[in-house]
């Protein structure tokens, strides 16, 4: 990291800029104080702060306003380096985000929370925002998520490979486990078994255009199902012109209902419906290690796009991305067999 640039670092609300009030959350002037967490001079971070949402109340057009104000801020004559501190609910989400559009920077972007409010004496904020601090110190580029997890030991991933949080432990994961490194001891020891994906092929174009957006386009978003057992998709309003694509998450076995498209709990039911209005869906995580059922070659062969190998939040990701800068998702996604 060179010593004499700064960083930029981008508040944007979450339980990590919060306090306790009356028994609840809420937010506050709390982030700021993480700066006197450490030994270094005000003059070393640069400080935006483009929104401020507790994270499950982000909405895609926060989204815009939250990548185009750092596209804007940022400088690699100015800056070493970029933290992001988000909330932990969709911080997965925003981090696969900030993957696709960063990705080809030359410094290192850090995105990190907390699980508990920095009033709390069980909080580990401090511990996050140093751990971050630490890894923009020690690599060289890359998107990352850093975050203490309930054995105490801090995790890097990689945010193109980052999971949401375990509803239990609060707990960041990594797609198939193979999360990028630890901090230790205030250093990054890599893990050897992470093989760092490849940058994402449009992120600088797709940067620029969103900067200039004023706005994002009538289709705005993408609807996400999940495949939960007896649901009628007759209740979905596929004629919405808010969307054009449908990701459809699986059971775990990369599967969903396949029965006629005549049964309303078919998702061969809703593809037909799509069908008629113009809607494209995809059905992803599958995992292509994983044998393939009939059920899964029905839904193929009648024309629902698989989407292998990545997390459910990169497919999420990238369709949102196709949607606002009207981008063919085929370019960006390896589609299954």
């Amino acid at each position: 990291m060179d010593k004499t640039k700064q960083i930029l670092i981008v508040f944007t609300g979450g339980t990590i800029s919060s306090r306790i009030h009356k028994k609840a959350l809420e937010l506050g002037t709390a982030p700021y104080t993480l700066l006197e967490s450490v030994r270094k001079s005000p003059g070393s971070f640069d400080i935006i702060e483009p929104i401020s949402v507790f994270s499950e109340n982000i909405t895609p057009e926060m989204y815009r306003v939250l990548f185009g104000a750092i596209g804007k801020a940022f400088s690699p004559a100015k800056h070493c380096g970029i933290m992001i501190a988000h909330g932990t609910d969709t911080m997965a989400y925003t981090a696969q985000l900030a993957n696709l559009f960063f990705s080809k920077y030359t410094v290192p972007v850090v995105l990190f929370g907390s699980k508990r409010p920095l009033d709390d004496p069980r909080s580990d904020a401090r511990a996050n925002f140093k751990a971050a601090l630490n890894l923009v110190s020690s690599v060289e580029k890359g998107v990352y998520v850093v975050g203490q997890a309930s054995d105490k030991k801090v995790y890097v991933h990689h945010a193109g490979r980052v999971q949401s949080a375990d509803v239990r432990t609060d707990d960041f994961s990594s797609f198939r486990n193979r999360f990028a490194g630890k901090i230790v001891r205030g250093a990054f020891v890599p893990n050897p078994d992470f093989k760092e994906p490849p940058v994402f092929p449009a992120a600088s174009s797709a940067l620029s255009k969103i900067k200039k957006l004023s706005a994002l386009p009538t289709e705005r978003t993408v609807l996400c199902i999940p495949a939960s057992c007896c649901t009628g998709f007759e209740i979905y309003q596929v004629g919405m012109p808010s969307f054009r694509y449908v990701l459809v998450q699986p059971y775990h076995s990369g599967t969903a209902n396949a029965l006629s498209e005549d049964n309303p709990f078919s998702l061969l039911f809703l593809k037909k419906a799509c069908d008629s209005k113009g809607k494209r869906i995809f059905l992803g995580p599958c995992d292509i290690e994983k044998p393939l059922y009939s059920t899964s070659q029905a839904l193929r062969e009648a024309g629902i796009t698989p989407i292998p190998d990545m997390p459910f939040e990169t497919a999420w990701a990238i369709l949102m991305l196709c949607t606002w800068l009207g981008i063919d998702p085929d370019k960006f996604l390896k589609k299954g067999k």
